[in-house]
């Protein structure tokens, strides 16, 4: 069988699949990936509903960049005599037991139902439609092909809403919310998947007294957070490359930045600071380690206990220098 990655995800994964398509090359699902495939399911070759919709998606195929499969129960020589009969120029595969089509859920007492999905380079089904009208059905799919792609261009929304947010509520977080966001920077890569990040999660009041000693003046902002992340490592979890890389803080930083986006996607303010006595936190933590962070984690809309700088920066237009000050391809 193939070496399909597992995609753990909110959408659908495809099945493990290895069909022959109308040559009889073998065709696997790992195939499928990197790129978006349109697979439409369609009962049998050369009947008129099937036809149309193979000629549909032909004078579309282009525009789907070449990557549209139909599957069909009938056999290898059957399919080959259709493409050439009917000038098609989709790629068919073979799947005379309607195993493929039972694992797509498109199979109800014995007979495949007409259907068609849309499928991200991940090897996610991203759309689907069960029960295919053929009349128009290819544009239509075109079009939310063309939407998809579009879509997923385009920044994240968690990226361009993230700030640096200080007017943090005081409002209590849930374990099972913290631990979230440590699971999503534990989710981070890193050299040699040496893993080097570790956190340590401040929330009770005695503790969190004790960090906010360690403070600096201008982050007195963060003694209102419910939660603070302390993030620490050490030399040696990581990797030490030439030129005196130590690998172990870019990891570091990548696991943060995950959190961070977790964060943000579960309506959270996750502020990262670098105004604190690193000694004194190590102390009272009993780290042993270089204290890379201080987040501070809360609700946002608290914005009475602001000073006036930091009040105009809550409410400023993000400030970022031009692109080309950052960037040069060549």
């Amino acid at each position: 069988m193939s070496n399909m990655v597992k995609v753990d995800s909110n959408y659908k994964t495809v099945p493990e699949f290895v069909l022959k398509d109308e040559d009889g090359n073998e065709f696997s699902s790992v195939n499928l990936l990197g790129k978006y495939t349109v697979v439409y399911f369609y009962p049998k070759a050369d009947t008129p509903g099937c036809t149309m919709e193979g000629i549909d998606f032909t004078h579309l195929i282009d525009e789907f960049e070449g990557n549209v499969i139909g599957i069909s129960p009938d056999s290898c020589n059957a399919i080959s005599k259709f493409k050439s009969k009917r000038g098609l120029k989709v790629k068919l595969l073979s799947d005379p037991d309607k195993k493929v089509a039972e694992q797509f859920g498109v199979v109800k007492d014995g007979k495949l139902i007409r259907s068609t999905f849309i499928i991200d380079p991940w090897g996610r089904i991203r759309r689907e439609w069960i029960k295919v009208s053929v009349q128009g059905h290819a544009k239509e799919v075109l079009e939310e092909y063309k939407k998809l792609v579009e879509e997923d261009k385009k920044i994240s929304d968690n990226i361009k809403v993230r700030r640096a947010f200080r007017g943090i509520r005081p409002l209590p977080l849930s374990d099972e919310d913290l631990k979230k966001l440590v699971e999503a920077a534990h989710l981070a890569p890193s050299c040699m998947n040496k893993q080097p990040w570790r956190f340590v999660i401040v929330r009770t009041q005695e503790k969190l007294q004790q960090i906010h000693s360690a403070l600096s003046e201008g982050n007195y902002w963060m003694k209102h957070a419910p939660a603070l992340i302390v993030v620490y490592t050490k030399n040696d979890f990581g990797c030490q490359l030439s030129d005196g890389r130590n690998y172990a803080l870019f990891d570091t930083g990548m696991a943060v930045g995950f959190l961070l986006a977790q964060a943000t996607q579960m309506g959270l303010v996750a502020h990262p600071v670098a105004g604190y006595d690193p000694l004194k936190v190590k102390e009272i933590l009993g780290i042993d380690g270089i204290v890379i962070t201080i987040i501070a984690v809360g609700y946002w809309g608290n914005f009475e206990m602001l000073n006036e700088k930091h009040t105009q920066a809550e409410q400023s237009e993000r400030n970022r220098q031009p692109l080309e000050n950052i960037l040069k391809i060549i």
